[in-house]
């Protein structure tokens, strides 16, 4: 295989091209490489790079894609998308989970002490209610291990990697064949049949190494009370633990798949009842994350909506004022009005302005424009600076460029928090779906920290629309940081609206006065005021969705 330096500048642009720009190559996973990636969003993701070239793999990662795409749980993580490359390799992007695996959060804990009951019982909780979500879809896990179970920002469960994962004909059926990684591998695997009570029994195991942190670290008495556990011999547990929680664990781990509880039956143990409310609704964390985002993003509105407004009325002004400046320029210079130097107008390199579209700055691509004076030749852009209404536009320009960015920035950068906010509590919405017979309450209880906030309680109709809300904030927000480059970007147009020019300009710029499309125009700097214009005209409806947004938040909330 190639060096991985050598490959990673190929990787790097083959993920460019989807929209991510790799941050760091993590470790390895089995299948192959992960990259930490940031979206456009500026989102943080992981992307697996898995080895395709043999069809048997292929065949693998396509069902391990068409399972993922149909998982959407607030304790599973988020499958974002896949691609391939002809180089046979498939690319998978997952959400990224800031709190790294449970295997680091035990090896961090073994330093210290224990795991406390309380947080034993939310984590077991967590993944019991991910594991009835998949298995009521007749998939199994099938690989579950420290490892593959992720922590995200605010502490809570992710089960991950669902490489091994087989979706079942029916719920009781048995997949054949053996997978998983071998200290929680049950006894049925070793019979190549493999059904949703194996994954209790993988559970049962982290259980037990949760609870029993020093004998997980050991791996010889691990592996040896393992081997004993498949003969029936039941792995002692810590009585610091409650008799409850003790006695579960050794039921899940009972060789006979029909004597382990399933993972609902589980969820209604009485010792569990009041973890289960706990777990079984938005995380008290996340509604105190909604309340900060959705204040702070009205503050900024208040504060900067009015001030944006304004911008985008005299960004449209200024763009026509250009336009109309660069016609007198070019008007004039035909009769050698504008640049009056001693040896007139000699010579004109020429200027090339890239053209651009939204999202992408304004890029200066040849600087030969010259002039001949009479003392040689000159830039253009030095001799055009002494024009006092050149000047003035560039002058006008940066100030609205600073203003821009102090009235935007406080916008989009609540934005983008309440949209990564509300992307997390979309996950949590399939706890939402069963109403009572009234239809007036949901099934699940809004925390007390939701019913606390200052933007009052979040509704259930907020909670089904928060996914269209987020991807709506992104919409905004992505178009807001594009202008922003575009504006960065124009005040190289200043420096050029007085080059001289032919009649073909002149006629150009009657044709299509005022364009709002690049395409139409074949000057660079007609190009380059069209593409000024046409963002003018984006930002106008960026405003309006901006103040939609703000609307809907309003109706959703009171605030």
């Amino acid at each position: 295989m190639a060096n991985r330096q050598g490959l990673l500048p190929s990787i790097a642009s083959l993920l460019k091209k989807h929209g991510y720009k790799v941050i760091k190559e993590c470790k390895p996973g089995l299948s192959g490489k992960v990259f930490l990636v940031k979206n456009k969003d500026e989102d943080l993701c992981i992307i697996k790079e898995i080895n395709c070239r043999d069809a048997t793999n292929l065949e693998k990662v396509q069902k391990e894609v068409e399972i993922l795409k149909t998982l959407k749980h607030g304790y599973i993580v988020t499958y974002v998308e896949s691609f391939e490359d002809k180089a046979g390799f498939f690319y998978i992007v997952m959400e990224y989970c800031a709190g790294g695996d449970l295997g680091n959060r035990m090896n961090i804990q073994k330093v210290k002490s224990f795991f406390e009951e309380e947080q034993i019982l939310d984590w077991l909780v967590q993944i019991c209610l991910a594991l009835q979500y998949i298995h009521e879809k007749n998939v199994l896990h099938r690989d579950l291990k420290p490892q593959n179970i992720f922590l995200t920002e605010e502490g809570y469960i992710n089960i991950g990697d669902f490489g091994c994962s087989k979706v079942l004909d029916r719920a009781d059926a048995y997949a054949q064949s053996a997978v998983g990684t071998d200290l929680y591998f049950s006894p049925e695997g070793y019979e190549n049949k493999y059904n949703s009570k194996s994954d209790i029994w993988a559970l049962g195991w982290l259980l037990h190494d949760l609870c029993m942190l020093d004998i997980w670290a050991d791996i010889k008495k691990r592996r040896f009370n393992h081997a004993l556990s498949i003969n029936g011999t039941i792995p002692h547990i810590s009585e610091r633990y409650s008799k409850e929680l003790r006695k579960l664990i050794s039921q899940m781990l009972s060789c006979d798949p029909k004597d382990r509880p399933s993972a609902a039956e589980i969820l209604t143990r009485p010792f569990l009842t009041e973890t289960v409310k706990r777990n079984k609704k938005i995380p008290e964390v996340l509604e105190q994350s909604l309340k900060k985002s959705i204040n702070a993003f009205v503050k900024a509105y208040n504060d900067q909506y009015k001030n944006f407004e304004a911008l985008v009325k005299e960004w449209g002004e200024t763009t026509d004022s250009l336009e109309d400046m660069h016609y007198k320029a070019t008007a004039g210079s035909l009769s050698g009005a504008v640049i009056g130097t001693a040896g007139g107008v000699a010579a004109v390199a020429g200027a090339i302005l890239a053209p651009f579209t939204l999202g992408a700055s304004l890029l200066v691509t040849a600087v030969g424009v010259g002039v001949g004076a009479a003392g040689g030749i000159t830039g253009a852009a030095s001799n055009i600076t002494d024009s006092v209404k050149q000047k003035s536009y560039r002058e006008n320009l940066e100030q609205i460029e600073q203003k821009y960015k102090s009235s935007s920035e406080p916008i989009l950068n609540t934005l983008n928090k309440l949209r990564g906010v509300l992307g997390k509590i979309s996950k949590f919405s399939i706890f939402a779906r069963n109403v009572h017979s009234d239809n007036t309450k949901p099934a699940w209880e809004i925390g007390k920290g939701a019913a606390d906030c200052a933007t009052g309680a979040m509704s259930l109709a907020m909670l089904a629309n928060v996914g269209r809300i987020a991807l709506q904030a992104s919409k905004i927000g992505r178009a807001v940081a594009a202008a922003s480059g575009v504006l960065s970007g124009i005040l190289v147009v200043v420096d050029v609206i007085f080059i001289v020019k032919d009649a073909k300009e002149i006629h150009e710029m009657r044709k299509n006065w005022r364009n709002d499309d690049p395409e139409k125009v074949k000057s660079s700097v007609l190009k380059s005021i069209a593409q000024m214009r046409k963002t003018h005209k984006e930002l106008c409806k960026v405003l309006e969705d901006i103040k939609g947004f703000r609307e809907e938040l309003k109706k959703y909330t009171g605030q």
